[in-house]
């Protein structure tokens, strides 16, 4: 189980691209939260991003999925949190 997470985790070292674009989005995240600002379109970026690690910690190295989870679980409590700002999206025109 290890060795196919160290094989994923060397993939996405290699990427030219990956690494600096996650880094990138968690620092204009983190100030996007701390700010209070575009939380809304902050919580957008942050599902699927939220949604993989955990699927990928649940597949590949289910000791770290407490955390994975944590972090899924936190995303949806903000998405709850400003639920308000969301119901445009779901009302058909």
């Amino acid at each position: 189980m290890t060795c196919r997470w160290f094989a994923v985790m060397e993939g996405y070292a290699v990427t030219p691209y990956f690494m600096p674009l996650v880094k990138s989005l968690e620092l204009i995240c983190g100030l996007s939260y701390i700010t209070g600002r575009y939380v809304t379109f902050t919580n957008l970026i942050l599902l699927p991003l939220s949604l993989n690690i955990l699927l990928i910690n649940l597949s590949l190295s289910p000791e770290n999925s407490p955390m994975a989870a944590f972090l899924f679980v936190g995303n949806l409590i903000m998405i709850y949190r400003y639920w308000d700002n969301y119901k445009q999206l779901f009302t058909a025109r």
